[in-house]
């Protein structure tokens, strides 16, 4: 899996890079702290190389909740399943929308090898 551990100091950042193929099989968010400076979401994504993270192709429908309710798994609906795919190369990572202010948690993406 990969681990996309966030604290308050967090901005978007590649987490992983795929040194072979893989498939998103689910993408689990836990938020240890909520943030307290308003919304603050995320879209968990992937590039290919030479690619900015801000341009990231969403692994998910909607978004992860940085203000959501703390200690509680907020569970990412997959993306249609050619976002899903990883190629050798890809990278995946994090885009955040507003300030994430006090927020701490972690969210994993489960990948099976293709």
């Amino acid at each position: 899996p990969v681990s996309i551990e966030y604290t308050a100091s967090t901005v978007s950042k590649v987490s992983f890079v795929a040194t072979r193929a893989y498939r998103v099989k689910t993408i689990t968010g836990r938020v240890e702290i909520a943030g307290t400076g308003g919304a603050a979401t995320a879209v968990i994504g992937k590039v290919a190389s030479g690619t900015a993270i801000a341009s990231a192709t969403a692994l998910h429908t909607g978004s992860f909740n940085f203000v959501g309710t703390t200690l509680t798994n907020q569970v990412l609906t997959p993306a249609a399943a050619a976002n899903l795919e990883i190629a050798a190369g890809d990278a995946i990572g994090i885009v955040i929308t507003g300030t994430i202010t006090s927020a701490s948690g972690v969210i994993t993406v489960n990948l099976v090898p293709v």
